[in-house]
C-alpha cells in the first residue's frame, strides 16, 4: 500500500471542506434559510397581476381602493414584489418605516417625516395596507364619478357648475288641428349643485338642484308664436346608486341607478333608473349607459315648456388619464322621447349630443372641468359650454 504524499493530503482536505460547503449553499434554503430576493424588486401592474395569477384589472382595483400594497407613479401602478409576497402570506411587516413617507404630487419626490408615537391602531388591530396608494384624487376618478361609485362610506363630494347654452330645435306639430313644422329658440344660464354621499361600500345617495335664467321663443316660419323668459329652481332630483358586480376578467363593472324628481314650480313628478357598465381597457376607460325616465303629470298648458311622458336616454364614451392631474372625456348621447305636449299639439324627435371634457386638478381635492357640448342632429343645432368645480371631503 503506497503512501499519500502530504501536498496531496492537504488537497484533498482542501476538495472535501469545498464540497461541502457548496452542498450546505445549495440546501440551507430548504432547510428555513432566507429565500431568494424577488426579482424583479419592483413590479408593473402585469407583472404583478402575473405574480398573484389574477386578473390585471382586478388588481387595479385592489390598488386603487388600497386592498394591497402599491404606489401610484405618475399614471401608472408600481409593486413591491416582497410586499405583496408578505401580504399573500398574511405576515405584512411593520409600518413603523413606510409610515414616513408622504408621497408630494405627481414628480415622484418624497419627503420624510418623523414617526408618529402614542398612535392606536386601527379598529380589529389591523395595520394599514404596506405602501399604500396616496389618498389624493386623480383626475381619472373624478371624470368617472358619474359612471362609478367611488365615494366610500360617509365620504361626501360636492359639484359646483355654471354652463351657457343655446339651441334652436325644429318640430312637427299640429296647430289647431293642421300639421305645422315650428322652431323653438332658447337661450339661457344654468347653475347646478349636485352632493353625493358614500353609505355603504360600493352605494351612494346623490342629490342635484338646477337654476335656470332662460328665455325661450317660438316660430312658426318668420311668425313668433310666443316669447318667454324665466328663471326658476327646475326640478331638484335625487337617487341611489349601487355597484352589484365589479369588473373581472372578461366583465365590465355594472353599476344600477334609481332616481325621482320633485316639480318647483309647475312641473311633473317624474321617477326613473338607468345601468351603467365600465371597463378598464388600458390606458382608457370606456363606459356606456341607459336610463328611462316616466313622467307621472304632464303640463300642457304652455308652449314654452314642453313635457315628455317619457324619455329614454343612452351614452357611451372613453376616459382617457394624461396623468393623475389631468384627464379628458367625450361622450355621446341619444335622447329619445314619447309625443311632445304643447298647446295640444304632438311630435317625435331624437335627440343626438356630443360632449368634450378636461378635467384637471386644481390643489388636493379640488378639481376642474370645462366642457363643450354639442348637438348632432340635422334638424337641431345647439351647443353648451361650462364649467364644473368638483369637490371631495
Amino acid at each position: 500500500m503506497s503512501a499519500i504524499a502530504p501536498g496531496t493530503g492537504i488537497r484533498l482536505g482542501l476538495c472535501a471542506a469545498a464540497s461541502v460547503l457548496c452542498v450546505f449553499t445549495l440546501t440551507a434554503p430548504a432547510f428555513g434559510g432566507p429565500q431568494a430576493q424577488c426579482q424583479p424588486a419592483v413590479l408593473t401592474l402585469d407583472e404583478a397581476a402575473a405574480l398573484l395569477r389574477i386578473d390585471v384589472a382586478e388588481l387595479e382595483r385592489l390598488a386603487q381602493r388600497q386592498e394591497v400594497p402599491a404606489r401610484r407613479v405618475e399614471s401608472s401602478w408600481r409593486f413591491s414584489c416582497d410586499a405583496l409576497m408578505e401580504w399573500v402570506e398574511g405576515e405584512p411587516k411593520p409600518m413603523a418605516d413606510l409610515a414616513t413617507v408622504t408621497a408630494k404630487g405627481t414628480g415622484g419626490t418624497q419627503a420624510a417625516t418623523p414617526p408618529q408615537t402614542g398612535t392606536s391602531r386601527p379598529a380589529g388591530g389591523q395595520e394599514k395596507p404596506i405602501g399604500e396608494a396616496p389618498e389624493e384624487q386623480t383626475a381619472e376618478r373624478v371624470l368617472l364619478r358619474a359612471q362609478r361609485v367611488l365615494l366610500g362610506r360617509g365620504n361626501v363630494a360636492l359639484d359646483f357648475g355654471q354652463f351657457y347654452a343655446r339651441s334652436d330645435t325644429l318640430q312637427l306639430a299640429s296647430l289647431n288641428n293642421l300639421a305645422a313644422l315650428v322652431s323653438l329658440e332658447q337661450e339661457g344660464l344654468t347653475t347646478l349643485l349636485q352632493a353625493r354621499v358614500g353609505v355603504f361600500d360600493e352605494t351612494e345617495l346623490f342629490a342635484a338642484a338646477i337654476y335656470h335664467s332662460q328665455e325661450s321663443r317660438v316660430f312658426f316660419g318668420s311668425t313668433q308664436l310666443a316669447d318667454s323668459g324665466r328663471s326658476d329652481v327646475a326640478d331638484i332630483g335625487f337617487g341611489v346608486r349601487r355597484t352589484f358586480m365589479k369588473e373581472g376578467s372578461g366583465r365590465p363593472d355594472l353599476i344600477a341607478a334609481l332616481d325621482a324628481s320633485i316639480p318647483t314650480d309647475g312641473g311633473s313628478y317624474g321617477i326613473g333608473g338607468g345601468l351603467v357598465a365600465v371597463k378598464s381597457i388600458d390606458p382608457v376607460v370606456l363606459f356606456a349607459s341607459a336610463h328611462y325616465t316616466q313622467t307621472l303629470t304632464s303640463d300642457s298648458g304652455s308652449v314654452i315648456r314642453l313635457e315628455q311622458p317619457a324619455r329614454t336616454s343612452v351614452a357611451v364614451g372613453y376616459g382617457l388619464a394624461l396623468n393623475d392631474t389631468v384627464a379628458i372625456s367625450t361622450t355621446f348621447a341619444g335622447a329619445f322621447t314619447g309625443p311632445t305636449s304643447a298647446d295640444n299639439p304632438t311630435g317625435r324627435q331624437p335627440i343626438f349630443s356630443g360632449r368634450f371634457a378636461l378635467t384637471s386638478r386644481l390643489m388636493a381635492r379640488l378639481f376642474i372641468e370645462p366642457s363643450v357640448s354639442f348637438s348632432l342632429n340635422g334638424s337641431r343645432s345647439g351647443f353648451a359650454m361650462g364649467i364644473t368645480l368638483p369637490y371631495s371631503f
